[in-house]
């Protein structure tokens, strides 16, 4: 490790870089391939997300982490303060373009939901505690390999909007970084990992549903739960 961090800004800079090569391969595809592309997407989220939710020991823990988590969530607008990013950040892209053509149509979309395949998964969270804790940066290694394959179908299919969720991925891995710092190694167990995982499971699923155009749901505003999962472990 060169410095507390530098997995997550090696993770934010790969993702960038696929994700440009993503952006142009995508340019070059017929709609109609993006897609099918798209709704492959979707389908295999979902079984990720199913895969996931499999790892609890206790469906009753993520159930309550997710509502408890979505009414914090909801209070605070994560997925409303989200999608403004989003928009902010489409106005500075396309700063002297129409923003309502093909191009930029789909940018608020693929940078949610980008932001959250990248955000909401355990991995998100263990993958910076390792690195601080343990000096050991395989895992984020292995995240960044995932981020870089998910980035550069998805700019394929959503566009240049998946590239920017780079910046949500430094911002959400950044705290866990300075979590780490704080708390050192007295955080996270097996069984407060299983939790954890099998909370983001249900949000990738949703997320899944929300690429397949069946119910999008404010995913968002359920990632408080991914703190109250190992938290309701540490007290029962």
């Amino acid at each position: 490790m060169f410095f507390p961090g530098f997995g997550t800004i090696l993770n934010a800079v790969i993702m960038v870089i696929t994700g440009s090569f993503g952006v142009f391969a995508g340019n070059k595809l017929p709609n109609r391939i993006r897609d099918i592309s798209l709704s492959g997407l979707g389908l295999i989220t979902i079984m990720v997300g199913v895969e996931s939710f499999l790892d609890t020991s206790n469906a009753v823990i993520p159930l309550i982490s997710i509502l408890i988590g979505g009414i914090i969530g909801s209070l605070i607008e994560i997925e409303k303060k989200l999608e403004s990013a989003g928009e902010w950040l489409k106005t500075k892209t396309y700063k002297n373009q129409n923003l309502k053509n093909n191009k930029s149509k789909n940018f608020v979309e693929g940078f949610v939901v980008a932001s959250l395949i990248a955000c909401v998964g355990p991995i998100s969270i263990l993958a910076p505690f390792k690195e601080i804790i343990s000096n050991d940066l395989n895992l984020i290694y292995i995240k960044t390999g995932l981020d870089a394959i998910m980035v550069f179908i998805y700019s394929g299919t959503m566009g240049i909007g998946v590239i920017f969720s780079a910046i949500s991925l430094l911002i959400v891995q950044g705290f866990f970084t300075l979590l780490a710092i704080i708390l050192g190694n007295s955080f996270l167990n097996d069984s407060m990992i299983n939790e954890l995982t099998s909370t983001g499971g249900l949000m990738i699923l949703s997320i899944g549903l929300r690429l397949l155009n069946i119910k999008k749901l404010p995913t968002a505003d359920m990632i408080p739960g991914l703190l109250i999962a190992p938290l309701i472990i540490n007290f029962i």
